[in-house]
């Protein structure tokens, strides 16, 4: 059974548009040789809240997010990973090229940043910096 801790993800993105910066609840999971953190963003205009879950390995992450769009993709330092995207639109196959990874974890929290430029149809549509500062959650 996996060690489960309530934690406070302070999450920042940077991409071309701006920055976004959120505090929000999740659950991080030891596992024997990885991390699994869940964290849920906040509802999007029609209402539907986004579940992110993110498979962290010593050496790549894996990204799953289910709401209005469904996205999956991994990353790993140098390596450009396929992926794929489900949008109102239809599906599309995308890939990851990961520039920047650095995974820091304990028990109690810590930081898993990494940038990567995301490319459909091998052109790129968008470069991003994610910053998953973790917490835990403090009782009382």
């Amino acid at each position: 059974m996996p060690d489960k801790r309530s934690v406070i993800v302070n999450f920042q993105s940077w991409q071309e548009e701006g920055s976004q910066q959120f505090k929000l609840q999740g659950e991080l999971y030891r596992l024997q040789s990885a991390w699994t953190l869940v964290y849920r963003d906040l509802a999007d205009e029609n209402g539907v809240e986004t579940v992110n879950t993110l498979f962290i390995h010593p050496q790549e992450l894996m990204l799953r997010r289910r709401g209005t769009v469904f996205f999956e993709t991994s990353f790993r330092l140098g390596a450009t990973l396929p992926g794929k995207m489900e949008t109102p639109y239809g599906p599309h196959d995308v890939q990851a090229l990961t520039t920047h990874l650095d995974i820091d974890l304990s028990e109690s929290g810590g930081v898993v940043e990494w940038k990567y430029d995301l490319l459909m149809q091998e052109q790129e549509v968008g470069s991003f910096h994610i910053r998953l500062d973790i917490r835990e959650e403090q009782v009382g």
